[in-house]
């Protein structure tokens, strides 16, 4: 049975801090202004980084490697769709889209750990 230690405890919250210091980052060094970076583009490398904590506190496995074939399938995908619907692909714009994408992906699998993990911790 799973135990609830702070560690997990720092890791259910984690997205929700990162998000908030990433946002101030980027204002006070208006970099969004400056160069169009966003809170998720910074905050998606510390996902993938806490995918990795969580599975392995969780499941004893970790769900890195699975999470980063999904990003390579929705990044094919992704060029698919921007060669047939405007016929080029423009490296810049689809470089931001494939980042854009993942930080969703990412955000989506670490709230299904941590809804796993509450339920394995429950049980």
């Amino acid at each position: 049975m799973q135990k609830l230690t702070i560690a997990t405890f720092f890791w259910y919250v984690f997205p929700i801090v990162l998000l908030f210091v990433s946002s101030l980052i980027i204002k006070k060094t208006s970099l969004e202004r400056k160069h169009g970076v966003k809170a998720p583009d910074i905050a998606t490398p510390f996902l993938l980084v806490g995918i990795h904590y969580l599975s392995r506190a969780t499941f004893d496995e970790s769900f890195l490697p699975y999470t980063l074939l999904i990003v390579l399938l929705v990044s094919m995908l992704i060029a698919v769709f921007q060669a047939y619907q405007f016929k080029e692909i423009k490296y810049k714009r689809y470089l931001k889209m494939v980042w854009r994408v993942v930080f969703l992906v990412t955000l989506l699998i670490y709230f299904l750990l941590i809804i796993a993990s509450i339920i394995l911790y429950l049980n």
